[in-house]
């Protein structure tokens, strides 16, 4: 829960939660953005964070476009904006912005990310007022550089190492502006903050959490489910 509260002159800010995708990765009838956890959807609990924090004015959710006339019940119940998604994530993300009304700053979130809270929210909007801002964490694992072959070509410094997360935030003119010129040079990112810093300028990173991970396979839901549990233990 976000203890903030919004300023009179505070920016106006809106999140897009993508959640366009196919999850086949993730394999299985149902997308992982709409498996339960803890008896609560996964894209329901990215959703909420977002919905329940003061300095969010507008929430927009980006589905398969055909599941927009379809969507889940439990969606329908909340207020949020439903648009359709693209081919690909960037497409996604475009439909996302075009959607957002009334914002100075927007936040990217993956509805995958189950486990967001107000205080990396507030982290992200921080940062963002004057520029980009991501929500990452330090890498605690060495990393290996290899090449085709499997072989190590190098071994970088950990400690100038963020894992990258979501939300990241940008001015909404801003990202708009990235993804119209990407559009126009045929580049695509699955990372919005790549495309801030190709075009408009630099990106900062925030402390998100270890919590705040992305469920991408059936092995990341026992671990899911017991974050879950703690959660509800502790409230």
């Amino acid at each position: 829960m976000s203890t903030a509260s919004s300023p009179p002159d505070a920016p106006r800010a809106a999140a897009v939660i993508v959640a366009g995708g196919s999850g086949l990765r993730f394999g299985g009838p149902v997308r992982k953005q709409y498996l339960e956890i803890g008896g609560v959807p996964v894209l329901l609990r990215a959703i909420r964070p977002f919905l329940a924090h003061p300095r969010i004015g507008q929430v927009v959710v980006v589905l398969p476009p055909e599941d927009v006339l379809h969507a889940p019940t439990w969606l329908l119940d909340v207020p949020v904006r439903i648009v359709a998604g693209g081919a690909e994530r960037g497409d996604s993300v475009t439909n996302g912005l075009a959607a957002v009304e009334d914002a100075e700053l927007v936040l990217i979130h993956d509805g995958a990310r189950p486990f967001v809270n107000g205080g990396i929210i507030d982290r992200v909007l921080d940062g963002c007022v004057a520029g980009g801002a991501i929500a990452a964490v330090p890498v605690t694992d060495t990393i290996k550089q290899v090449d085709a072959e499997g072989a190590i070509t190098g071994t970088p410094d950990r400690r100038t190492l963020w894992q990258a997360q979501t939300p990241q935030g940008f001015p909404l003119a801003g990202l708009r502006e990235a993804y119209r010129r990407a559009a126009e040079e045929g580049i695509a990112a699955t990372d919005d903050a790549a495309l801030y810093e190709r075009y408009v300028g630099p990106v900062r990173v925030v402390m998100g959490s270890y919590r705040n991970f992305k469920v991408t396979r059936p092995d990341d839901l026992p671990i899911a489910e017991a974050i879950a549990a703690e959660t509800r233990d502790a409230t």
